[in-house]
């Protein structure tokens, strides 16, 4: 019976080996050796595993003051939207980010993850254009990241060394947080959602990490496992099934662990630490001349930075950085024209972006996002928010369009709501991302109208491309198209 059970877990692990799309990794976190590797620097789909970066950005705001366990997580409607695994949250709920964490980490909640990113980021493009900064200071050259979930994306990569190097890094850095990782169960409004990580409990010495599968990617685990000492983490990718991954793991881990040292020698890769909240800042008193020589300890958080990541692999796709500045709306005054609003009621532009800062602008003096462009501009109006992906752009003399409208006067009196792609500094640049978004839409646009606005920023004057004269339902359908074609919009009502 022995030898069968052997013979049967030996077909089990040959079996995930056999697919294409498998790949394994094994490290020795006391000594940074590498225990086991196969194909461990091949691309693959990293799934769910994608919300170990998620949570990882959501840890840093935490150790940086911006975020605490209480903080309520708002659920919109394009979180709502997300296919399973979810918490099915309706929108306009919120959840505390602490309960938020946990689905995470348990259910490997879609919805949730798109609302943390939506929260930090302003949208999930802009996050996850984050995310992949984060991975290269990590230290992860192979993995891009197009959401915050880990649904699936062609242009979302990793490697199983990638996602080893990021399972080692929350345990190196964030220690206490990375606790949440052995949660067996999640309790939440009357429902119980059990760790899809099946091997907790059932592995000596397992402290998690995460589970993850789409049919693309197969079956994936990252995995740390702490026994007398010792630190391993592994990770299995592309298992044909999870009970032929789990055996894998199990085969990879107990052979590691005899190999395995007890002695601490690795050192954790340290990264700069984010600025503290500004509250926190002032309470500090003011720093003291160093007595030793020696440097100071590099301190281990940084914040969310849509950094542009240094120079890839020619295969690698293109990351797209988006600029896009908050601009001041006009008033609607009852002739249906656009004006300008008074001089008293326009914010400042340093007080425009000390309102609409997102964590991810640091003290550079970035132009925030288009999902904070769109809680400006709606005025309290729900807002659909979209990705982020195109960047900015402006708007030109409306005469020169056929189809368009010196102002909204023609707009509004087919419908009250448009999609805005961009706001520009010039207006050549508005009138070319209107024309390339229409040519590359087909018959998606047909009962839209191109419209142009020019908004004064202090001296300056930035362009609003919108394609507008649409009711509620279209503009938001079309919005959802267009993102799926990758262009940056949101809904915004006209009047």
């Amino acid at each position: 019976m022995a030898v069968l059970i052997f013979c049967l877990a030996a077909v089990g692990a040959t079996d995930a080996r056999a697919d294409s799309r498998h790949a394994a990794f094994v490290v020795d976190a006391n000594s940074g050796r590498v225990l086991h590797a196969a194909n461990a620097d091949a691309r693959r789909f990293p799934a769910s595993l994608t919300k170990l970066m998620t949570l990882y950005l959501v840890f840093e705001q935490i150790e940086a003051g911006r975020l605490n366990a209480s903080t309520p997580i708002r659920i919109s409607a394009q979180a709502a939207s997300v296919p399973p695994s979810k918490l099915d949250l309706d929108p306009g709920e919120t959840i505390p980010l602490g309960a938020a964490i946990r689905a995470l980490v348990t259910k490997s909640a879609n919805d949730v993850a798109v609302a943390i990113a939506e929260h930090m980021s302003g949208s999930e493009a802009s996050f996850a254009r984050a995310m992949t900064a984060k991975a290269r200071q990590l230290g992860m050259r192979s993995t891009v990241f197009r959401n915050a979930h880990g649904l699936p994306d062609p242009e979302q990569v990793t490697t199983a060394r990638d996602m080893a190097t990021l399972s080692l890094a929350l345990y190196d850095h964030f220690p206490q947080h990375a606790r949440v990782f052995a949660t067996r169960q999640f309790n939440y409004a009357g429902s119980a959602y059990r760790n899809h990580n099946t091997m907790l409990g059932s592995f000596e010495g397992m402290e998690g990490i995460k589970t993850g599968y789409t049919r693309a990617s197969g079956f994936n685990l990252s995995a740390s496992v702490r026994r007398n000492g010792q630190h391993v983490v592994a990770v299995v990718m592309g298992g044909r099934t999870a009970q032929a991954r789990n055996a894998e793991m199990r085969t990879l881990l107990t052979r590691s662990l005899t190999r395995a040292t007890a002695t601490k020698s690795r050192r954790p890769v340290q990264i700069a630490r984010a600025e503290p909240a500004p509250a926190e800042r002032a309470e500090r008193p003011a720093p003291q001349p160093a007595r030793a020589a020696a440097p100071p300890t590099p301190r281990l958080v940084e914040p969310v930075r849509a950094a542009v990541p240094p120079a890839r692999a020619s295969n690698e796709p293109t990351i797209q950085m988006a600029r896009v500045r908050t601009v001041p709306v006009g008033q609607h005054q009852g002739s249906r024209q656009w004006q300008q609003p008074a001089p008293a009621a326009q914010p400042s532009a340093a007080e425009d972006q000390a309102r609409f800062m997102t964590p991810d602008q640091g003290r550079g003096a970035q132009p925030s996002t288009l999902g904070a462009q769109a809680r400006r501009l709606d005025g309290g109006h729900p807002a659909i928010y979209a990705s982020e992906q195109g960047g900015p752009t402006t708007t030109a003399a409306l005469q020169q369009r056929p189809h368009a409208q010196p102002s909204y006067a023609g707009a509004i009196s087919r419908g009250d709501f448009g999609v805005q792609v961009g706001a520009f500094g010039t207006a050549a640049e508005a009138e070319a991302r209107l024309r390339e978004i229409r040519q590359n839409a087909g018959g998606l646009l047909a009962a839209a109208i191109d419209v142009t606005e020019p908004v004064a920023q202090g001296a300056r004057t930035l362009y609003r491309a919108r394609f507008a004269g649409l009711d509620a339902k279209p503009a938001a359908e079309t919005c959802s198209a267009l993102r799926r074609q990758r262009v940056d919009c949101f809904v915004t009502r006209l009047r």
